[in-house]
């Protein structure tokens, strides 16, 4: 959820709940104004009338005190009572024909020495009515309070954020080793210069270490080259002097697998290394069947020492997108490591189909320890051969093209499935 959407529904539910609580407040709070103002209308027509009783009482003439309003009606009481009262109840109207709630004041009071008593009735209105003004009231309030959220969320996103979006699509497409520096647009927001600025300075402080740590690996993949090149030179020379004894052809023999050894490893800490770095880019359509084909080929030999039973069922060719190295390096690894960890006579069943790849081979008698197989220097076995650091290197390949790996251990063989989920 964005920010913005996040924000206005927490102004939209805190406005419903004001809403909501303020409708039996706000009807309360009208009702109230209504009976104190009804109040007052009658209390001052009580005063209005005194006189006009009191001169037809002086004048001995009672029925002079006829009232054209029926809300208004007068007694004459033969004991002195002085009251005053106002109270709600519903009066029958001869014009409606039913009964209404009306607002009564009763009042007793002496005039001229005759006690009379005053009932005003006055027409209150219609509490159904009243509430249902208030709650559509209340409603409409409601959706122009909406409707101005709404509105001011999406001018804010298009003003006000705009240079927040801006960064974050600069960011997106950002590249470390094509893009160069980061140019962020200036905002007349504070938090968000300051966004920019952090983010700009982490990005030179990157662009440092990335070059550095490139310029590293280069440096180191060629220094170490050159060393162990001389010195397997020097051990195949060392290997045709003479006299040679046997213990020391055999101490040469150790020399120069250990030279090979560390020649092999060093070549998978710079690929490890350029997989990190992202120096595999150059996007191609690769032939996957191809691929398998060619390193059947070139693996021949490997086979035929331990009498392996390769069964290759290719019947999908997958087009990959994908660097072409890369490809072949996530096959050279799933190949050699079935050959390396097979026993002698034992088999390799590989297939493909459309979007996976799955190679199965015999070796080990029990599962591999999931956790740990795709973690480097994790050796299944004693090998010399082995660096540790083959599945390390498709695990590696296969994060970069988003495709899932699995491993499982079935009917006595190891089997690595790859599915290309963005073919």
């Amino acid at each position: 959820m964005k920010l913005l959407q996040k924000t206005i529904r927490s102004y939209i539910l805190y406005s419903v709940l004001v809403l909501l609580a303020g409708i039996p407040l706000f009807y309360f709070l009208v009702h109230s104004l209504v009976l104190k103002a009804v109040d007052n209308d009658l209390l001052a027509t009580r005063e209005i009338l005194k006189p006009r009783i009191s001169d037809a009482l002086v004048r001995n003439n009672p029925a002079e005190i006829h009232f054209l309003d029926q809300n208004i009606t007068l007694q004459f009481l033969s004991v002195r009572s002085n009251f005053t009262k106002i109270i709600t109840e519903d009066v029958y109207d001869a014009g409606l024909q039913k009964k209404i709630p009306c607002r009564v004041l009763q009042s007793g009071f002496t005039v001229n020495g005759v006690p009379v008593m005053l009932q005003v009735s006055n027409p209150l209105p219609n509490r159904y009515k009243l509430i249902s003004s208030i709650v559509l009231i209340e409603l409409l309030l409601l959706a122009l309070l909406l409707v101005g959220l709404l509105l001011i969320n999406r001018q804010l996103s298009k003003t006000m954020w705009q240079p927040f979006y801006q960064t974050l699509q600069q960011l997106r497409g950002y590249n470390l080793e094509k893009s160069g520096a980061l140019a962020l647009p200036q905002s007349s927001i504070q938090e968000f210069n300051e966004l920019n600025q952090s983010l700009q300075e982490l990005v030179e402080r990157n662009e440092k270490s990335f070059a550095a740590q490139k310029e590293f690996t280069e440096n180191a993949s060629h220094e170490m080259q050159s060393p162990l090149a001389v010195m397997q030179g020097k051990l195949e020379l060392l290997m045709q002097t003479s006299p040679l004894t046997e213990e020391q052809a055999n101490l040469i023999d150790e020399l120069a697998d250990a030279s090979q050894r560390m020649a092999r490893l060093n070549r998978s800490l710079v690929v490890l290394t350029k997989i990190d770095n992202n120096q595999y880019d150059h996007i191609e359509s690769v032939s996957l069947n191809h691929i398998l084909r060619r390193f059947l080929d070139e693996y021949h030999l490997q086979i035929a020492e331990k009498d392996l039973q390769v069964v290759p069922v290719l019947t999908t060719d997958n087009a990959l997108r994908a660097d072409k190295a890369l490809i072949e390096m996530l096959v050279s690894n799933l190949l050699g490591n079935a050959i390396r960890h097979n026993y002698k006579g034992g088999s390799i069943h590989i297939s493909t189909g459309a979007g996976w790849l799955e190679m199965r081979n015999t070796g080990a008698p029990e599962a591999l320890p999931g956790d740990k197989i795709f973690q480097r220097f994790q050796k299944q076995s004693d090998d010399a051969n082995s660096t540790g650091l083959g599945l390390e290197i498709v695990r590696k390949i296969a994060a970069i093209y988003q495709y899932n790996i699995r491993y499982d251990f079935i009917n006595g063989e190891h089997r690595f499935s790859i599915r290309f989920n963005n073919q």
